[in-house]
């Protein structure tokens, strides 16, 4: 078996260039995927109860969600432009006048609601799953770089 050539600088400063935006990336994706998990948590353990008015469907490349105004049950607080996550808005379904028993995430930087069958925990795997992927892409990419290193050292 023949041992792998060295690498050129060239090479070297890719594959740290690579090392460093998948590390990048992977942290600040699953950062925000388990921020969300928190946050829903948080809301649906704690947050104001009530019901959404939804006005607006806002549609992604694969799913939707209901955007509306959400009240209080207790009528003490209102917020315009929630967008709702856990229930289901289709393309071309009816909208609701109401959405009943959702919960307001009113730490959130953008007013948020969840469906009480909302599951944070969802977000929180995937965020977590993809923290990992990313550290063992970046174990692969240094072990690759050490491989050649070595090479370049013997004789």
């Amino acid at each position: 078996m023949t041992s792998p050539k060295p690498l050129p600088t060239r090479d070297k400063v890719f594959v740290w260039a690579g090392i460093a935006f998948v590390l990048v990336l992977s942290c600040g994706l699953s950062s925000s995927l388990i921020a969300e998990g928190v946050g829903s948590r948080r809301a649906l353990a704690h947050g104001p109860v009530g019901t959404l008015a939804p006005n607006d469907r806002k549609c992604g490349d694969s799913s939707c969600a209901w955007v509306g105004t959400f009240a209080s049950a207790d009528g003490t607080v209102t917020e315009e432009d929630v967008v709702l996550k856990g229930e289901r808005a289709r393309r071309n379904g009816p909208m609701p006048a109401t959405i009943d028993d959702v919960r307001l995430d009113d730490e959130a930087t953008r007013p948020t609601a969840y469906a009480a069958d909302y599951n944070w925990l969802g977000p929180v795997a995937k965020g977590s799953l993809l923290s990992l992927v990313g550290l063992v892409i970046a174990g692969f990419l240094l072990v690759v770089l050490k491989r050649h290193r070595s090479a370049a050292v013997s004789p």
